[in-house]
């Protein structure tokens, strides 16, 4: 029961990011705003990464493919997470032509990951790769940086008084809510506290709620 529940859960979340990138594609539509052009991007891999998740539980049974599928997980989590927060990043630093500035943040976010990689063999012991259970938890450090900062970028721009539609109020709680869910996963993979565990799960469906109705309901985004 608590696998099918996991399953679920990991189906309902890609399902929400699914239509967040809806409503984010729209959003962009009217307004034109590079970092809401990111946004959906980000997105797009995380929802890939909740069915990478959903499958691992499904075939955990079969080492090497649940294997793999875990590092797939982990590997698009990161990266929907970076693409997310350099948008934001470069969208404030440069006004480059769309397509060049998607190149740039994908540079980055491809480089980002790299570098993640790179630490974990330079982890002793030396040029061994980690389980992917173990790399999980590194992995999550990684996305609280970068969601740190996409709520540090949000309530500066707030307090700035810049009415972006990228930055209502309820963005930076939205986002808050999702580092809430991944320190809660990171808490778990140190303790295995089941508490944690319920947190991070109920944090990120709470989260990919609230991002739809704060991109749906504002008003901006028009049929």
């Amino acid at each position: 029961m608590i696998r099918e529940a996991l399953v679920l859960s990991e189906f309902v979340s890609a399902g929400l990011a699914l239509v967040l990138v809806y409503f984010l594609f729209k959003a962009y539509g009217f307004t034109r705003s590079t970092s809401l052009l990111g946004l959906p991007i980000g997105f797009s891999y995380l929802a890939s990464s909740y069915v990478f998740l959903a499958l691992y539980i499904l075939f955990e049974e079969n080492a090497v493919f649940s294997s793999s599928l875990l590092w797939l997980r982990l590997i698009t989590q990161s990266f929907g997470f970076a693409f997310i927060a350099f948008s934001y990043y470069f969208s404030a630093k440069t006004d480059r032509p769309v397509r060049q500035l998607l190149m740039v943040i994908s540079a980055a976010s491809v480089l980002s990951i790299l570098v993640f990689f790179v630490a974990l063999l330079v982890t002793p012991p030396f040029l061994v790769l980690p389980s992917a259970h173990v790399a999980g938890n590194y992995s999550r450090v990684l996305n609280l940086v970068f969601l740190g900062y996409v709520v540090y970028y949000l309530v500066a721009r707030l307090r700035s008084r810049d009415r972006d539609f990228s930055d209502l109020v309820s963005a930076p709680i939205s986002f808050s809510v999702l580092w809430l869910a991944q320190y809660s996963m990171f808490i778990w993979g140190i303790d295995g506290s089941g508490t944690a565990f319920i947190l991070a799960h109920v944090a990120r469906l709470a989260s990919l709620i609230l991002f739809i109705v704060v991109y749906c309901s504002s008003g901006r985004v028009r049929g």
